[in-house]
C-alpha cells in the first residue's frame, strides 16, 4: 500500500537534507567541488566569500583588489549572520536553503494547479513529492549545494519570489525580488511577468503600479543600506562585473572566450548586444503568451544558459520549474536527446578543463567546445519547451472548441463540419 502524499514529501525533503549533510560530514568532496568552474563563478564562488570576509576582518576594503564580486547583502551577511569559517553552519544553511527551495517548488506547482480554465479546485497534491524529488536530486542543484555556490542561495530567492506572487503573498514577492536583484541583478528581468503572476492568481488584483513601486522602493532601500556601510567602491565590482564581464575566468556561459578573443574598441558594443539579447525577450514574451507563469519559465531558462556568469545551478533552478509544468513535458519534442546530451556534457565540461589546464594536453578551446555543447543544447531545449507550450495552449483551445461543437450539437443546432490538422491528440 502506497504511502500518503505528505509522507511522501516529507521523505523526500528528509532524505535529500540528511544526503547533504552526511556528505558535508562525512567526505571532502566540498572542498574539490569549490574548485570547479562548471559550479562556481568570480560571483558564486565560495573561496572568494571567504577572501572577502576575512579582508573586511583584517579591516581592508574587500572590493579594492579587484578579486571580490559578491553582493555586499552577503558580506555582511556572513560577516555577522552566518560565520563563513564554521563548516558545520554554512553546511546547515546550504542544506536547507535547498530543501526550502523545493517547498517553494510545491508551493508554486499546487497554487498552479488550482487553477482550472472556469473556476478554482482543490490543489493536486498527488504530484508534490515529484516536484521535490526532481529538483533535490537534480546532481546540479546537489552539487552546487555541496560546492557552497551562492547561487544555491539566488535560487532560493527568486523561487521566494514566485511562490508569493502565485499565493497572493505579493509583499514577500516583491522584498524577496529586490534582494535576488541586489545579489545576482539579473533577476531584475522576471519583475514584468511577475507582476502578471500576481494580477492573474491573486483575490486581490493588485495594480501593477504598485507592486514595482514596492520593488523600487525595497530595491533602493537595501542600495542605500549597502553604500552607507561600504561607500560606492562595490558598485563597480559587482553589478559592473555583471554587465562588462570583465573577469574572464573560465565558466559554462558563452561570455569568457568571446570576450577574451575580440579586439578592444569593439568590447563596448558587444557587451550591449550580449546583455541586450536577454532584455529583448522580456516584452514580446510578455505580449504574445498568456500564461505568465509560462513566461516566467521561458525567462529563466534564457538568463540561465546567456547570463555573463552562468553555473549548472542556474540549469537546476530552470529544470526544478520545469517540472511544475507537467502539461508542457507531455508535449516536448525530443526531450530524451536534450537530457542525454546534458548528460554528455556533465562529463565533456570536467574532462576538458582538465586536458587544458591540469594535464597541459589542451588549450582554452577544448573547454570552449563543451560549453558550445551546452549552451547549444540548453538553448535548443528552451525552444523545445516554448514550442511545447504554444502546442499545449492551442490544443486547449480546440477541445474548447470541440466542447462547444457537442453541446450545440445536443441542443439540436447546426454546426460546420472542421477538422484537427497534424494534431493527433487533443491530451
Amino acid at each position: 500500500m502506497s504511502s500518503p502524499q505528505p509522507q511522501r514529501l516529507a521523505l523526500v525533503l528528509g532524505s535529500a537534507l540528511l544526503l547533504r549533510l552526511g556528505l558535508f560530514a562525512s567526505t571532502g568532496i566540498s572542498a574539490a567541488l569549490e574548485r570547479r568552474p562548471e559550479l562556481t563563478s568570480p560571483l558564486t564562488s565560495f573561496r572568494s566569500l571567504k577572501e572577502g570576509v576575512f579582508l573586511r576582518d583584517t579591516g581592508f576594503d574587500p572590493y579594492a583588489g579587484g578579486v571580490f564580486h559578491h553582493s555586499p547583502l552577503y558580506l555582511l551577511f556572513f560577516t555577522y549572520i552566518v560565520p563563513v569559517y564554521s563548516r558545520a553552519l554554512t553546511a546547515a544553511l546550504w542544506s536547507l536553503a535547498d530543501v526550502l527551495g523545493a517547498v517553494l517548488l510545491v508551493r508554486i506547482w499546487q497554487a498552479r494547479s488550482t487553477l482550472s480554465a472556469a473556476s478554482r479546485k482543490p490543489a493536486d497534491k498527488s504530484r508534490d513529492y515529484l516536484v521535490a524529488l526532481l529538483y533535490l536530486f537534480n546532481p546540479y542543484t546537489l552539487l552546487s549545494c555541496l560546492a557552497r555556490s551562492t547561487t544555491s542561495l539566488d535560487n532560493v530567492l527568486t523561487l521566494a519570489a514566485i511562490a508569493g506572487a502565485f499565493t497572493g503573498q505579493n509583499g514577500l514577492s516583491m522584498t524577496a525580488l529586490a534582494v535576488a536583484a541586489q545579489t545576482a541583478w539579473y533577476p531584475l528581468l522576471l519583475l514584468p511577468a511577475i507582476l502578471l503572476v500576481q494580477k492573474q492568481y491573486s483575490s486581490a488584483r493588485p495594480k501593477w503600479i504598485v507592486g514595482a513601486a514596492a520593488f523600487v522602493a525595497v530595491f533602493a532601500g537595501l542600495t542605500l543600506v549597502s553604500i552607507s556601510v561600504l561607500g560606492t567602491g562595490w558598485i563597480h565590482r559587482t553589478w559592473g562585473i555583471v554587465l562588462t564581464a570583465s573577469d574572464l575566468t573560465p565558466n559554462v556561459g558563452m561570455w569568457w572566450y568571446f570576450f577574451t578573443e575580440i579586439f578592444d574598441h569593439f568590447r563596448l558594443f558587444f557587451q550591449g548586444v550580449f546583455q541586450f539579447h536577454l532584455a529583448i525577450y522580456v516584452a514580446p514574451l510578455c505580449l504574445r503568451l498568456s500564461d505568465p507563469a509560462f513566461i516566467l519559465l521561458i525567462q529563466i531558462g534564457a538568463i540561465s544558459t546567456w547570463k555573463s556568469y552562468p553555473t549548472l545551478g542556474d540549469m537546476a533552478l530552470w529544470a526544478g520549474f520545469l517540472g511544475c509544468f507537467p502539461e508542457i513535458v507531455a508535449n516536448l519534442q525530443h526531450p530524451l536527446l536534450s537530457l542525454t546530451v546534458h548528460l554528455y556534457t556533465s562529463i565533456l565540461l570536467p574532462l576538458l578543463h582538465s586536458l587544458w589546464l591540469l594535464t597541459g594536453t589542451g588549450n582554452a578551446n577544448f573547454f570552449y567546445a563543451a560549453t558550445m555543447v551546452y549552451g547549444l543544447n540548453s538553448t535548443l531545449t528552451i525552444a523545445d519547451v516554448l514550442g511545447a507550450g504554444i502546442v499545449h495552449h492551442i490544443k486547449g483551445k480546440l477541445r474548447e472548441l470541440t466542447s462547444t461543437e457537442a453541446t450545440s450539437t445536443k441542443d439540436g443546432e447546426e454546426t460546420e463540419n472542421w477538422s484537427i490538422v497534424q494534431l493527433a491528440t487533443l491530451d
